[in-house]
């Protein structure tokens, strides 16, 4: 037997190709059967299973003119083996086919108003399409360290603050200021971006966004509008539900707030100020590879982004 230091250190690691041959010996009950089946010479197969014997260090099988059978230590190491053999391959097996199959869990991280308008029936007609995948959502407007947070990726709006993100481009978007028709008519209408400082403003005051104060483009120049605000919060859904009310102007992404200017809840301020560019991004986690499940994820939302932006402009 080979000697050893400790916890079998000095044991070589066996190659798979010849676990797998004593295996079907041991199954088979014989090495001709085994060979036959592996499409080797039954010399060669007896010299495999003689040579992993040698390098274990252990007798695997005791021979007899009618079969081979596995020795106590044969068995036990076999059984353990099969096990092993099994999860070997199952890993490898699931390392080509995220490449190739959309399967496995999706953890995905999105705002509050676009998670719980847009994105949630849309990732539900996802799963329709996919179902050997299964999702988990995380809905917060808190911009969180992706490397730190248990999600492969997240939907987030403006470009990424850290470079070196792997990043899909979704859809061209736009943050816009908005307003109910009610707040219009009871404080008038701004006609100048200049007017904006006599206004109430209602204050998203999310990620790095300084409150009360939004950066407009006026011409192509950068303006810092200062606002005065009574009503303050870190949630976007919140924030366009209180301008719905006519309770002041909202600097918020056209997707967010697409369907009520459809509807006519609310209205666009000040159509000719521009803002700077607000893109809805995929953003991966750095420890996340680019998986079939992501590459579908971005090619399913991509036109269906596009296209209601463009039905709702």
């Amino acid at each position: 037997m080979a000697k050893t230091t400790g916890a079998a250190a000095s044991v070589p690691t066996p190659e798979l190709a010849a676990l797998r041959l004593a295996l079907r010996v041991a199954d088979l009950g014989g090495v001709a059967a085994a060979a036959r089946e592996a499409q080797l010479l039954p010399a060669t197969a007896t010299a495999a299973v003689r040579r992993l014997e040698t390098q274990l260090g252990v007798r695997l099988f005791t021979r007899s003119s009618r079969a081979l059978r596995p020795t106590p230590e044969g068995a036990a190491f076999l059984a353990r083996s099969r096990e092993a053999l099994t999860l070997i391959e199952q890993a490898l097996g699931e390392l080509h086919a995220p490449m190739t199959q959309v399967r496995g869990t999706l953890r995905l991280s999105v705002s509050v108003d676009l998670g719980t308008q847009l994105i949630r029936p849309l990732l539900d007609e996802f799963l329709d399409a996919h179902p050997q995948l299964q999702l988990e959502l995380r809905v917060s407007d808190r911009i969180s360290d992706l490397g730190r947070e248990p999600v492969d990726a997240a939907l987030r709006y403006g470009v990424p603050a850290h470079e070196g993100q792997i990043v899909r481009h979704l859809v061209d978007n736009r943050a816009i200021l908005v307003a109910a028709p009610s707040y219009l008519k009871r404080a008038g209408t701004p006609r100048r971006i200049e007017d904006l400082a006599q206004h109430e403003a209602i204050d998203l005051h999310i990620a790095s966004r300084a409150g009360q104060r939004w950066r407009l483009l006026d011409g192509g120049r950068p303006v810092d509008v200062h606002m005065r605000s009574r009503r303050s919060v870190d949630n976007g859904l919140v924030a366009r539900l209180w301008a719905i009310d006519g309770l002041g102007i909202a600097l918020k992404s056209e997707l967010d707030v697409a369907a009520d200017l459809a509807a006519g809840r609310l209205v666009r301020v000040l159509p000719k100020v521009e803002t700077p560019p607000y893109p809805l991004q995929l953003v991966l986690a750095r420890v996340t590879h680019l998986s079939a499940r992501m590459r579908a994820l971005g090619d399913f939302l991509q036109p269906r982004l596009a296209a209601l932006l463009d039905r709702r402009r």
